[in-house]
Parts: structure tokens; C-alpha cells; sequence
């Protein structure tokens, strides 16, 4: 598949996933506002989602992919050596942060929404709602990698389309919790989570014809493995900047009543055209 069929399947399932992405937002907007109930929400799902960002996304890829591509081209079985390396210490490292975080939500609500603190209701709210989405970081991270391995292999379509899952899982809860008359922020939140091991059963289902995951704790850090993380650190590092920056705008608008979902709204508007585009083409050139 060349570049520009690559990069059009891509950006079809990335643009039906961002015009589902803004129906979802259109409908939180109309359920929620900009109430505390949307912005306890919004720093629940801006928490896992940061991470994902941080590590799962951009970084991740572009660490992980060339190096996969690489053995690849030399030897399959010395690249699923590698990659299972790489599966065990991704399950390990995001199974022991996400469970220091569900202990310690509090604290993380207070680094990054310190405003809170002055509504203990929407505090209360922000913390029991983060420990619901917080696994999300978990399945999508592992999805990610699944996702990675199929892009190896050129195979775009399905990675690209996976996203699509959350958006219509979360539009479908919002609808389901005013038929049920039940919360809808604590249905949003349950949602997120669920759609994150959807999203990673899906793309475990596509990806088996390639790659087999094998879980175990005898993993063995070689010099392609530290390799693999002394390009991963820089990338995380440049795909830091712009999580900081929004992390920075969460806390400062978390002083202010609905200042959070105004910011998180504004940022869904900004983020259409780069995903679109931009990483669109990124990552279909990735496997090059």
C-alpha cells in the first residue's frame, strides 16, 4: 500500500472519528454544560487520556515502530522475541501505575485540579470518577501497541478505526443513562473504561494473524530493549510539551467554575485538523 492510500485510509477513519468525537462532545455539552458535574468529568477523562497521549500515542509509535519494522525485515521471529519484551514490560509498568494511581487519586486530583479543593463536592465527584476511567489508560495503552504492530505491517485500517469504538460508546451511554434516568457523568465514566478493552480486544482480534502476545514475567533486557527506551525518553519528552502545556491550562482553569470544560471544549476544536493531517501521514510513514 502505498503512501497516499495509506495515508487517505488513515485519514478517513481518523476524520469519522474525530466527526463522532465532536457529536459526542455536542451531546456532553447539552447534557452537561459547563456544570461541575462536566468538569469533574473532564478532569476524569483528561487524567488517563494525558497519559495516553504522553506514552501510548505519538512517543510510543515512534520509538516502537521503527525498531519492529527493522527486525522485521531481518527476522519475524527475532522481532515477536522483541516486541513480547516489549508487551510484558508495557503490561507491567501500566498495571503497577494504574494501580499507585486508583490508591492515590486524591493526590492527583490535587496536582493537576488544585481548584477543587474549594468545592469539596466536585472534588468528591473528580476523584470517585478517575478511579472509574483511570483502567482506560490501561486498555488503550496495550491497544496502542496492538495497534503498532499491525501498522508494522502496513495494515492501517483497523488501528485507525478502533478510536471510532469510544466515541460511540460514550454517545450511546449518554442516551442510555436519560432512558434509565440514572447519572450521566458516572455512565460517561464507565463507559470510557469499557470502551478502552473493547478497543483492545478488537484490535487483539486483528492483530493475532501477525503477532501473538505471550504473558510473562521472564523478560529480558537486552540491548535492543534499552535501545528501544533510550529513543523512547526523547519522544516522550516532545510529546510532553504539549500535554504540559494543556495539564498547566487544567489547573489554572480548575480555580474557576466551568472553566475546565470550556478549555477542554476549545481544545477538541484545535485538535481536528492535526489528526486529520498531520498524524495521519506521520504514522503510515512510521513503518518506512
Amino acid at each position: 500500500m502505498n503512501l497516499i492510500a495509506s495515508t487517505s485510509t488513515f485519514s478517513f477513519f481518523t476524520l469519522i472519528s474525530r466527526i463522532l468525537g465532536y457529536v459526542r462532545d455536542i451531546l456532553i455539552a447539552i447534557f452537561l454544560g459547563t456544570s461541575l458535574f462536566a468538569d469533574a468529568f473532564f478532569v476524569a477523562f483528561r487524567l488517563p487520556n494525558t497519559f495516553r497521549r504522553l506514552f501510548a500515542e505519538g512517543a510510543f509509535n515512534a520509538a516502537f515502530i521503527p525498531s519492529y519494522a527493522s527486525e522485521l525485515a531481518q527476522d519475524k521471529e527475532q522481532a515477536d522475541h522483541f516486541a513480547r519484551n516489549v508487551f510484558n514490560l508495557l503490561f507491567i509498568i501500566l498495571l503497577f501505575f494504574v494501580l499507585v494511581a486508583e490508591i492515590f487519586m486524591p493526590q492527583l486530583i490535587y496536582l493537576i485540579a488544585p481548584g477543587f479543593y474549594k468545592d469539596p463536592e466536585k472534588l468528591e465527584l473528580a476523584v470517585n470518577l478517575s478511579r472509574i476511567t483511570f483502567p482506560f489508560l490501561f486498555f488503550v495503552c496495550l491497544a496502542s501497541f496492538f495497534a503498532a504492530i499491525l501498522n508494522s505491517y502496513n495494515k492501517f485500517a483497523a488501528a485507525a478505526a478502533a478510536p471510532i469504538i469510544l466515541n460511540i460508546i460514550l454517545i450511546g451511554s449518554l442516551f442510555l443513562s436519560q432512558r434509565l434516568n440514572i447519572s450521566d457523568v458516572t455512565t460517561l465514566s464507565y463507559a470510557v473504561s469499557f470502551a478502552g478493552l473493547l478497543q483492545l480486544l478488537i484490535l487483539l482480534f486483528f492483530v493475532r494473524k501477525n503477532f501473538i502476545p505471550i504473558l510473562t514475567l521472564k523478560i529480558k533486557i537486552d540491548e535492543k530493549i534499552k535501545f528501544f527506551f533510550r529513543k523512547l525518553l526523547p519522544s516522550i519528552f516532545s510529546s510532553g510539551v504539549t500535554q504540559i502545556n494543556i495539564l498547566v491550562g487544567t489547573i489554572i482553569a480548575s480555580f474557576q467554575a466551568g472553566a475546565v470544560s470550556y478549555l477542554y471544549y476549545a481544545d477538541r476544536v484545535y485538535q481536528i485538523n492535526l489528526a486529520v493531517a498531520g498524524i495521519a501521514v506521520g504514522t503510515v510513514m512510521l513503518p518506512e
